[in-house]
């Protein structure tokens, strides 16, 4: 469940501080004119001006609307009802086709998601290092997702000992490379932003390394336990393998695992980065320096260190599991292959 983040639309709603009351309020449009609608909100009737970015309201629709000095502004198209027919089409087809592990999964992913949102996104807003907190809440969702949903036993064991040492690796990696690269963290608006309302005291590299490690925990989460389920099966078919044939055996079908992962992040990352792409391609500034630029050097390491972190989790989780799950289960090996 890699994208398994619909959640987070609904979690952070609920740990947020108030903002000012009725700035922001849902409201239906009764009438429509050329640049102004009326909305009803709370039995009033009010005109409110019409955005130019969007076009296509109609009257009935819900719309978000914004108060300040007496004037009301339709902000937006209420969209929260699609969003939960989105969420309740997720869970139905994950509890059809997962069953008891489906709803393992679901309730797994709201407890992750409510680390970030209770746990992390707090910490981070009350001062604290971002690095570090990301890092401890980034343990207790890895605790949580593969637990909770597969059980506790030396399989998941090994697929979380194998992420953490992986999500170490990059975080390593990721610190050096910000501490070379001389990054100052300011890759986005978003940023610029938080850090202003926080009044300054936000750390933008260690929030920006934060984002490496969260952005490839859920793919990890699928990759480690997958292949530890792997050396699972590995013994389960011949107990008396040792070490060193689980782990090859194991890595034959790891490194088909590599292949198809090797673009798994960067694609994904490149994804959301496609506005970046359409401004390197519409530029006037030399490829070269576009991509040394802090915004686009920091989505590339973003990608590379997450990719790596996931190859690097193959081995590192086929080694572990190997070692953990060699021997197991004695009495049922001399039954079934008994000494010659």
């Amino acid at each position: 469940m890699r994208f398994l983040a619909l959640l987070i639309l609904f979690l952070p709603v609920w740990a947020q501080e108030p903002s000012a009351p009725e700035a922001y309020t849902v409201a239906r449009i009764v009438a429509l004119g050329p640049h102004t609608a009326t909305v009803e909100i709370g039995g009033e009737r009010k005109e409110a001006e019409l955005p130019t970015e969007f076009a296509g309201f109609h009257v009935g629709q819900r719309v978000v609307v914004y108060q300040a000095g007496g004037r009301a502004y339709i902000a937006e198209p209420y969209r929260i009802p699609y969003l939960w027919g989105l969420l309740g089409l997720f869970a139905l087809v994950t509890l059809t086709l997962g069953r008891g592990k489906g709803l393992r999964g679901l309730l797994g992913t709201a407890a992750s998601m409510g680390v970030l949102a209770f746990f992390v996104v707090p910490q981070i807003s009350s001062g604290n290092n971002p690095l570090l907190v990301t890092f401890v809440g980034a343990f207790g969702i890895l605790a949580l997702s593969i637990y909770f949903v597969h059980g506790v036993n030396r399989k998941t064991t090994a697929a979380l000992i194998g992420t953490t040492l992986a999500t170490i690796v990059a975080l390593v990696l990721a610190s050096l490379l910000t501490e070379w690269m001389q990054f100052t963290g300011l890759t986005s608006e978003e940023t610029f932003l938080a850090r202003f309302q926080l009044g300054g005291q936000l750390d933008l590299v260690a929030l920006y390394l934060a984002g490496v490690v969260v952005g490839a925990l859920g793919a990890l989460n699928d990759v480690t336990v997958t292949q530890a389920a792997v050396v699972q099966a590995l013994v389960q078919a011949n107990p008396r393998y040792g070490l060193r044939e689980l782990y090859n055996r194991g890595m034959t079908v790891g490194f088909d695992h590599i292949g198809s992962l090797v673009n798994t992040l960067v694609l994904a990352y490149a994804a959301g980065s496609l506005p970046l792409l359409l401004l390197i391609s519409r530029s006037d500034v030399p490829l070269y320096l576009l991509v040394n630029n802090e915004t686009f050097a920091a989505e590339i390491v973003t990608m590379l260190v997450g990719s790596l972190a996931l190859v690097l989790a193959v081995p590192l989780t086929t080694l572990v599991a190997a070692w953990l799950l060699r021997g197991r289960r004695l009495d049922y090996i001399d039954r079934r292959w008994p000494e010659a």
